[in-house]
């Protein structure tokens, strides 16, 4: 299957396939139920604090559900953040800011 994903999708189409499908805990499927229920917001209206708690979710989204593990989320989302600064995505001062946009 994933063969005829990757052979029939690009890299954008894929993603989105994933964060439309990904539980994010608490009962939300994709990222649009999961904006809607964790922040009552659009996706496209989230900041990167809540883009980047969203991303740590789906690795784990029992553990990291924001209405019972917020701590646990909140670590995961650090280490979203190093792993960014660590590939070159962010920088060490981004990352901060981001965390401070809470």
């Amino acid at each position: 299957m994933a063969y005829e994903i990757e052979k029939n999708c690009d890299k954008d189409q894929i993603l989105e396939l994933y964060v439309n499908t990904s539980y994010f805990g608490d009962g939300y499927y994709g990222i649009k139920e999961a904006a809607n229920g964790y922040f009552e917001k659009e996706p496209i209206d989230m900041n990167r604090y809540e883009s980047s708690m969203l991303a740590g979710i789906p690795n784990a989204p029992s553990a990291y559900a924001l209405s019972e593990h917020r701590d646990l989320a909140e670590q995961r989302q650090v280490q979203v953040l190093e792993r960014m600064v660590k590939y070159e995505y962010i920088t060490e001062e981004e990352k901060n800011e981001i965390l401070q946009e809470k």
